[in-house]
């Protein structure tokens, strides 16, 4: 790629960065709680007004709890590159946290990281492609989905669809703090543990009982001892409910729990391990299950991922942008892509701290920064497959 036209591009982007904050501040004034369906449908509709010409084909996913999923296209039947955001955030229509506000060289808001900002980085690094007359003859394809943050109960199917047809994959989840990409990241499932005994008020009987909430009392003890029986695996038990008050013995309680592991070699192994303990009841009349509600496989960096990873940190320097490598605990979309063997690149959207608290910002710099980054990112890609076809050596 001639560093004229990446040059181009990102003057583009400099010259508008008024109207791409305010895109974003815009986005981040829109609640789009994950199960505030209208609100992720708005910001949906904002997001495709502004790129609505880029793409030829546009599939929408119905949902019936959570904003619909779109699937956009350049061209059909293509191998494609990939770009992954999702619309959804955290932060419920009645949390107090629901607008944005500039602080120096930060702008703080819900969603500004994770990820309101990534979908800005996407949408004007795509206008930007168009205006300079780099977008034509890229097979793009542009993922938004409504529920990354429930583990994409509902958009999983998609990814695993998509990627059969995917060259590479972008996602311009947040940056690190250090403005690294992220190559890997680790797995994930989300499940619930329900304990079941039998009720009864205390004044009947002895102190014998079956009480479900001191059978996951003891479950959630052994399944702490888990942590770290096998290299980087993690677990939480979170949020636990369950009774009626302190004069019943109390028939139902659950616990929400979340499993990690870095290499998914191990997802089998503490599975084995967390069904022993959910199987073995400590008190007589008791009962527990395991239901495991969303999972997303480890992210390993392979050959291909290296070789994207290795391309976008040229570009950067390119770009006058040093750029570093992590490896990610959390997970996102771009785990289906990753684990399929797809070269796969997270973390390029805008430097990001604090996400999913009150206290969330982006480095507002940052911001076109990226924008250029993933510009110039798809730019070469493209030129890339004009002179060798595919990327990576890919058959």
């Amino acid at each position: 790629m001639n560093p004229a036209r990446l040059q181009a591009a990102a003057h583009w982007i400099d010259q508008h960065t008024d109207d791409q904050l305010g895109f974003l501040v815009a986005l981040c004034g829109q609640n789009s709680h994950t199960y505030h369906k209208a609100g992720t449908e708005r910001v949906a509709g904002m997001i495709l007004d502004k790129i609505r010409d880029v793409f030829r084909i546009h599939q929408v996913v119905e949902q019936a709890e959570v904003g619909n999923h779109h699937v956009l296209r350049t061209t059909e039947g293509t191998p494609s590159i990939y770009l992954l955001g999702h619309m959804d955030t955290v932060f419920p229509p009645d949390h107090p946290f629901q607008t944005c506000e500039e602080n120096g060289q930060r702008l703080r808001g819900p969603g500004t990281g994770d990820m309101k900002g990534g979908l800005a980085v996407i949408v004007y690094a795509l206008l930007a492609l168009r205006d300079v007359d780099l977008l034509d003859g890229l097979p793009l394809a542009l993922i938004l989905s409504g529920d990354e943050e429930i583990g994409s109960a509902t958009s999983h199917g998609i990814y695993e669809r998509e990627r059969e047809h995917a060259l590479v994959c972008l996602v311009t989840e947040c940056a690190g703090l250090h403005g690294e990409i992220v190559v890997s990241r680790n797995g994930k499932l989300g499940a619930r543990l329900d304990c079941y005994g039998r009720d009864r008020h205390v004044g009947f009987g002895t102190h014998e009982k079956s009480s479900a909430v001191l059978e996951l009392a003891h479950k959630t003890i052994a399944l702490e001892a888990l942590n770290a029986t096998l290299p980087g695996v993690s677990l939480n038990v979170g949020r636990v409910e369950g009774g009626l008050g302190p004069t019943t013995v109390p028939a139902r309680a659950r616990a929400a729990i979340d499993v990690r592991w870095k290499d998914q070699v191990h997802h089998d192994a503490i599975l084995e391990q967390i069904s022993k303990i959910v199987a073995s009841g400590v008190q007589p009349g008791c009962r527990s299950e395991f239901t495991v509600l969303n999972r997303r496989p480890a992210m390993p960096l392979l050959d291909g991922g290296e070789q994207l990873a290795a391309l976008v940190q040229d570009v950067a320097l390119k770009l006058g942008q040093t750029v570093g490598r992590e490896h990610r605990r959390g997970t996102s979309d771009a785990n289906f892509f990753g684990s399929a063997g797809i070269p796969t690149v997270d973390g390029l959207g805008p430097i990001c701290d604090r996400d999913h608290t009150p206290e969330e910002y982006i480095i507002t710099a940052s911001l076109g920064q990226r924008t250029a980054l993933l510009a110039g990112v798809l730019a070469t890609i493209g030129s890339n497959l004009e002179s060798v076809g595919q990327p990576f050596g890919q058959p």
